[in-house]
């Protein structure tokens, strides 16, 4: 998958992010194949370009940051990818036995 799918699919023109696409995309597309449990082959299907492209700007937000608070300072973060963005994937899962 090339940088320019996923700033297309994001609606991004600016380059600023090119370096943490290259970076990333691999590392998406490889976490989709873990949770599928398969291989995919260039030209990806399109369910994992948008998986992979909606990964990216979920992992730009602020560090999966879900609540804050000011009293004695508190942080939650979130590391793990929402359901809605891992419902993607679900077409793709093949059953893997360990």
């Amino acid at each position: 998958m090339e940088i320019t799918e996923v700033k297309v699919i994001l609606s991004i023109s600016t380059s600023k992010h090119d370096v943490y696409f290259a970076t990333s995309i691999p590392l998406f597309t490889e976490y989709a194949e873990g949770y599928c449990n398969r291989t995919f082959t260039e030209p990806l299907p399109g369910g994992i370009k948008i998986f992979v492209a909606k990964a990216c700007e979920y992992n730009m937000q602020q560090s999966g940051l879900s609540s804050r608070s000011m009293g004695s300072v508190s942080y939650s973060y979130e590391t793990d990818f929402p359901p809605s963005l891992l419902k993607l994937l679900k077409p793709y899962r093949k059953v893997g036995f360990k």
